[in-house]
């Protein structure tokens, strides 16, 4: 060992192969590709055959694709935004470059596919073979009594709040509408934009198969009485295109959902769906997933401070989940390991990730709902925020990148202060 570290030694201090090196690494980092140039090198980063562009004003579409030989796959209602197909054997990059330049273009882009961070992560659920009845408010155990709620003091601030009156959209892969922890909690009008129809049931056979209902079981665990919109923009794999998700935002913040759990990411923004998180910011508070890199940054859109209220998770101890993002951006922690939560099939699974997390907090903003229905939307943030725990110490090396760790009691008691 000690005569190959002399060696590295002489390496180093050799001026040719010092300055050799000094080049390696700077033409790594010179040429080192954005997010957006690795996202279009892989395949399934983005639709093939589509584009997404939204024109100025009065634009006539019809006029614009004559131009550049597209055809309309979708539309926004509302909005001069559209889905349009490519001709055939035309590549996106191409068609993309060639539109740059239109005067009466506001942004295009590809049709990007937004995934679960669990899905990114190759996280899985990890299912209960135990056959268990459900009883509301008591069984099963490891539901009502999961390790991870200890320090959030759950049960005392229900004893002011359930959350009723209150709707919370669910982007995702669908849900189980058979399961019985959900009877009776699920709101309508619901959408499935993978399949354009009015069922968003979750569809077997993927990786991404149970994620919509594992996160409604959290948020149902948290406040029992909200009621819960599921719009399923992602399939079984846990893909969604960004197309459908903004379709599904502003969905949410049509139809009277107060609060929406998106528990979804991408390396990099999305001018579409930022549009729509815009559009619905001052309707709905919109809940989003840190990921699950483990590094110093947050998904989009998460990352939008302004408009979205980023999550990443703990452990049961409020250590740093060992997957968690984390960045001075990020505005609230909340436990995502091991949690307990529904599946479908009437069954049950643990599961970790900051999708979990993040329903967590789009329950405990139900909560803080039912006790000020007219609080404005960028409050509720404040309210969460204040009323958190400060877990720097636990955490030094993360000291100010995790947001400040929820307190489900402390933030009914504050909301009730404020109404004084």
């Amino acid at each position: 060992m000690k005569s190959q570290s002399i060696k590295l030694q002489r390496l180093l201090t050799t001026p040719l192969n010092l300055f050799l090196l000094l080049i390696l690494v700077a033409a790594f980092f010179v040429a080192r590709p954005s997010n957006a140039q690795l996202l279009a090198g892989f395949t399934d980063s983005f639709r093939p055959g589509e584009i997404v562009v939204g024109l100025v004003p009065g634009t006539d579409i019809i006029a614009f694709n004559a131009r550049y030989g597209t055809t309309i796959k979708d539309h926004i209602a509302g909005t001069d935004q559209f889905l349009l197909s490519l001709p055939v054997g035309v590549r996106v990059e191409d068609k993309l470059a060639e539109i740059a330049g239109a005067t009466d273009l506001l942004f295009s882009g590809p049709n990007f596919n937004f995934l679960h961070a669990e899905v990114r992560q190759r996280s899985q659920a990890f299912i209960d073979q135990r056959s268990q009845a459900f009883i509301d408010g008591n069984s099963p155990v490891n539901f009502y009594g999961q390790p991870s709620m200890n320090r959030l003091h759950l049960t005392e601030a229900q004893q002011y709040s359930h959350g009723s009156g209150v709707r919370v959209a669910v982007i995702d892969t669908g849900i189980d509408f058979n399961h019985p922890l959900l009877a009776g909690r699920i709101a309508y009008p619901n959408f499935d934009f993978v399949d354009n129809d009015y069922t968003p049931q979750e569809v077997t056979g993927g990786v991404g198969y149970g994620h919509g209902t594992f996160v409604s079981g959290l948020i149902a665990l948290t406040a029992p009485d909200a009621t819960i919109m599921p719009l399923r923009a992602f399939d079984q794999n846990g893909i969604g295109a960004s197309f459908n998700l903004a379709k599904a935002i502003r969905f949410a913040a049509d139809n009277g959902a107060q609060v929406t759990n998106m528990s979804f990411g991408l390396l990099d923004k999305d001018k579409l769906i930022d549009d729509a998180i815009t559009y619905a910011h001052n309707a709905t508070f919109q809940v989003a997933a840190a990921g699950n890199d483990n590094q110093k940054n947050l998904h989009f859109p998460a990352i939008r401070k302004t408009k979205t209220f980023g999550v990443t998770s703990t452990d049961a101890n409020d250590i740093k989940a060992v997957f968690a993002n984390y960045h001075r951006d990020t505005q609230a922690s909340a436990p995502g390991v091991n949690l307990y939560s529904a599946y479908p099939g009437r069954r049950w699974a643990w599961w970790s990730g900051t999708s979990f997390s993040t329903a967590l907090v789009s329950g405990q903003a139900a909560l803080i709902l039912q006790l000020n229905p007219r609080l404005k939307r960028s409050a509720i943030g404040s309210v969460i925020n204040s009323s958190g725990v400060s877990i720097d110490v636990l955490n030094p090396v993360y000291a100010s990148m995790l947001g400040r760790r929820i307190d489900f009691l402390a933030a009914v008691v504050t909301t009730l202060s404020s109404k004084r």
